[in-house]
């Protein structure tokens, strides 16, 4: 038999009965190492001073035993068995056992645990395991601290998303033979799943399962079980990583798609493998029984304190069967999307990042249904690197720059775009600083140059050799020089003088063609009889032909000079009370005087053209740098400006009763009026005025914006009466040309509430026992009110007028309204608001989007339509994880038919 000890202070506790706290009294045993060395154990002196030597057991275990327990404990000394009741709990090195009674046999080293049932049946105090990172509950344990091997029944154990309930469980922990350096779980009958219930929804029944936690699950054969009912989905073997850390993998299906158009396909098929610690890839395609495929590729990157960013690249080539000829045609299309974005902390004085977003014959449009996707119609991409040189007044930067219209089909990129600019210099100022600066010490000196190739075609023959002959490339550059001072204390004066160098390498050339079968026409003519008692109308022919622009190689350069001189001031009224809600008004006003001079533009900047065969000598003149690269506008005309303008700002102040203070409030943000007379032109003078301005309504919901325009000319028939002033022929000083509104909206059902229920402050209750702590009570209607919080609804309104003679030009430019939000109706049911709207100017529905969902547990339930274009989606699947493939999807893409 074995020899064992316990120390004595506790032995004797124990054999009394006396009930031990687990935070005072634990119980200790101490076994020797092996029967070569024995060792001695000293204990505590007793009170006739004499020292006991103790003598270990060659046998025993190599660290001391914990364990205790909250409710009662005894030491069976007969059997060698210690009995633990309530919360008990061993310890032996990371080892911890937890239960509501415990066995420790003290011969065999072996530990049972168990729940107990409590007065409903139920079972509590099941045993808990802890060892390292393992934590699995059981409904019964054994554990043998010499072979650290243990067997457990009904225990559930988590490694990472996935829950294992094994009926019979052996546990091997590292390092208890040679051959096992892991811990070790074998399993009969387990079901893995990612379901949190107590009696999971779903899982896969393996016959026998091994796994080494954090690393890899080995599974025998194995079947798919819903509800406890086996399923013909069978396995004969299967592996699943496990690892805490990112590792390489088969990326399963993220649809199962059965298409009219394209057959049986599986979309998101790829692998996915990690870079170092820092990057990942992801490799995806989707392919088709017809022959249309794609694929894509995404990569995620960080470093810390330097940089972050993705790539996502797309290509997909689609095969439609033409049902009255059924040949395939082809639709390719490709998507490159990018961000990075550099730490500030990494270089402060250069940056690198941006985002490029290039799409190509609609790609986004094609192989996605959801709102954004199918309205979006305009991308751009902005990607910059710039430099900033330390104590230099000058910084580069390079850019590449894109835009494109998917209705157009019109892709422009700019790259590379490189910009060089001087920060604002001042060249004569003194270095010894001794009293007030001279006023030529003011003088400002700034420059900027900029080098760009342009590339201009559409989305399906952007590659096409003919695009890249027309690409265009060129430099500008740009000088001025100002000075700012006071005059007569309240006026700002600045002279200031600017050059501008425009160098094209490409010039826009024009040529008539005469061409019989392209006809114009333009009002119709009225042709009398001879004896004018009838007429007939006949067009009247003006071309047959038109002119067609070439771009000719060749460097041309464009040169402007300018000089101005501006004085502006402010202007401050204000309007104040003393009493009533409206407290105060103000009123800014900053007008701007002044004068400026452009020479007239060389004559070789202009091409002069026939326009028409039938009056050769007819010519019109154009600019041959119209829509080049860098725009620029040359004047026929000498240009000597008087300009002025004026911008108003109100202001208002009102009491607040709320809080019993005064607040500002803007009335209008910016009223602007601008203009210009030219000395030195023979006719038109005087420009139109141009007035604008914005305001918001409704505690910022919605912004005004108008913008008018007046003419000081008369008109007659759509002919400008140049030579004469509105003034002299009316007797009024302006004539209306044009007027543009336009109210546009945001709000979200909250701020409604907001708006026509404001917040008032509720009288405390008179009987504190109905309302304790004088808490708000809620509102009928608030729970409804809540389902609606996340709804935001957006309107665009647009009127224009324009000077029409005997009739009213006023028309709604637009006028739309959508709305985007989720509802959730049920804590498992929602609905989803991904666009829906009502365009009153078209009288249709403005693309709707809308979407349900259920949440079944672990599993999802969720249903998407799109009435505009007949798609929908349908999907019942686990909820994302590990089991994330066992999904039903059924779809139908936009280039399929309408139905089922």
């Amino acid at each position: 038999m074995r020899s064992f000890i316990i120390i004595f202070t506790f032995f004797s506790l124990s054999l009394a009965g006396v009930n031990t706290a687990i935070a005072q009294n634990p119980l200790t045993l101490v076994f020797p190492e092996d029967s070569t060395k024995i060792k001695s154990f000293i204990a505590d002196t007793t009170s006739h001073g004499k020292q006991v030597n103790i003598v270990m057991s060659p046998d025993s275990l190599d660290a001391k035993v914990e364990y205790g327990s909250l409710d009662s404990n005894y030491l069976d000394n007969d059997a060698h068995k210690v009995y633990l009741f309530g919360k008990a709990y061993v310890r032996y090195k990371e080892l911890s056992i937890k239960a509501d009674y415990i066995v420790v046999d003290l011969d065999s080293s072996i530990a049972t645990a168990e729940g107990r049932l409590d007065s409903l049946g139920q079972l509590t105090g099941k045993p808990e395991f802890n060892m390292g990172t393992e934590n699995f509950t059981a409904e019964k344990m054994r554990y043998n601290f010499k072979t650290r091997k243990g067997f457990i029944s009904n225990v559930l154990t988590k490694e990472n998303d996935l829950f294992i309930h094994g009926e019979v469980t052996k546990f091997v922990a590292g390092g208890a033979d040679s051959l096992h350096q892991d811990d070790i779980l074998y399993n009969e009958g387990a079901l893995i799943t990612t379901c949190t219930a107590e009696h999971p929804h779903y899982g896969i029944r393996a016959s026998k399962i091994k796994t080494i936690p954090d690393k890899l699950a080995v599974i025998g054969a194995s079947h798919l079980e819903i509800f406890g009912v086996p399923t013909p989905l069978w396995l004969p073997f299967g592996f699943y990583p496990i690892s805490n850390t990112r590792h390489a993998g088969l990326i399963f299906p993220k649809d199962y798609e059965r298409s009219p158009t394209w057959g049986f396909g599986l979309r998101g098929l790829g692998y996915y493998f990690p870079i170092k610690d820092w990057a990942d890839v992801q490799l995806t395609g989707d392919i088709y029984f017809n022959g249309s495929w794609g694929v894509n590729f995404n990569s995620n990157y960080v470093k810390k304190y330097k940089f972050r960013g993705n790539i996502d690249l797309g290509y997909s080539n689609r095969l439609t069967e033409a049902s009255d000829t059924y040949l395939n045609t082809k639709s390719k299309s490709f998507s490159i999307r990018l961000t990075h974005n550099q730490d500030p902390k990494s270089n402060p004085y250069q940056t690198i990042g941006g985002s490029i977003n290039v799409q190509t014959n609609d790609y986004q449009s094609l192989n996605h249904n959801d709102a954004q996707s199918a309205l979006t119609n305009t991308y751009s991409s902005n990607f910059n690197y710039s430099r900033i040189f330390p104590n230099k007044p000058y910084s580069l930067t390079a850019s590449f720059n894109h835009s494109q219209n998917t209705r157009s089909h019109i892709v422009t990129i700019n790259a590379p775009d490189l910009n060089f600019r001087l920060n604002r210099i001042y060249p004569f100022k003194s270095k010894k600083k001794a009293g007030p600066d001279q006023w030529y010490e003011k003088i400002a000196f700034q420059y900027s140059g900029s080098g760009r190739s342009q590339i201009i075609g559409t989305d399906t023959s952007l590659f096409d050799s003919k695009t890249w002959a027309n690409a265009q490339w060129g430099a500008q550059h740009r000088a001025s020089a100002n000075v700012n001072f006071n005059v007569l204390k309240y006026f700002n004066f600045t002279p200031s003088v600017d050059y501008g160098e425009t160098w094209f390498f490409k010039t826009r050339d024009r040529m008539f063609r005469f061409d019989p079968n392209d006809v114009k026409f333009v009002k119709p003519d009225t042709i009398y009889t001879p004896d004018s008692t009838s007429f007939f109308i006949r067009p009247d022919t003006i071309s047959y032909g038109k002119n067609d622009d070439t771009l000719t190689s060749g460097f041309k350069a464009f040169r402007t000079i300018s000089a101005s001189i501006n004085m502006n001031t402010s202007l401050f009224g204000t309007l104040q009370f003393s009493k009533g809600w409206l407290r105060g008004i103000r009123h800014v006003i900053k007008p701007n005087i002044g004068f400026s001079y452009t020479p007239k533009s060389p004559d070789s900047s202009y091409q002069f053209q026939q326009f028409s065969v039938l009056y050769p000598d007819s010519v019109k003149r154009f600019s041959r740098f119209d829509n080049l690269l860098y725009s620029v506008s040359p004047t026929s005309i000498e240009q000597a400006n008087i300009n002025y303008s004026i911008t108003n700002l109100f202001e208002a102040k009102y009491f607040s009763k709320k809080d019993s203070t005064e607040k500002k409030l803007k009335l209008f943000d910016n009223i602007n009026m601008s203009g210009s007379y030219n000395m030195a032109a023979k006719i038109n003078k005087w420009s139109p005025l141009n007035i604008s301005g914005n305001t918001r309504f409704f505690k910022g919901i919605t912004t005004a914006t108008v913008g008018a325009t007046y003419s000081f000319y008369g008109r007659s028939d759509n002919v400008h009466l140049d030579t004469l002033t509105y003034l002299k022929t009316n007797h009024k000083l302006l004539r209306f040309e044009s007027l543009r509104l336009r109210f546009s909206s945001h709000i979200t059902f909250q701020q409604v509430l907001d708006l026509f229920n404001p917040k008032k402050e509720t009288q405390s209750q008179t009987q504190t026992g109905s309302n304790p702590g004088n808490k708000k009570l809620p509102k009928k209607g608030d729970k409804f009110f809540d389902l609606l919080s996340s709804f935001s609804i957006n309107h665009e309104l647009g009127i224009s007028r324009f000077w029409m003679p005997g009739r009213d030009s006023t028309s709604i430019t637009t006028n739309s309204v959508n709305m985007v939000g989720s509802m959730q109706i049920t804590p498992n049911w929602s609905v989803n608001f991904g666009n829906i709207g009502y365009d009153f100017k078209s009288k249709q529905l403005t693309y709707p989007d809308i979407g349900l969902a259920r949440d079944l547990h672990c599993w999802q339930l969720s249903f998407s339509f799109q009435p505009t274009r007949g798609t929908y989606s349908f999907h019942l699947g686990v909820k994302p994880g590990p089991f994330d493939f066992l999904k039903f999807p059924y779809n139908r893409g936009n280039y399929d038919t309408f139905g089922f």
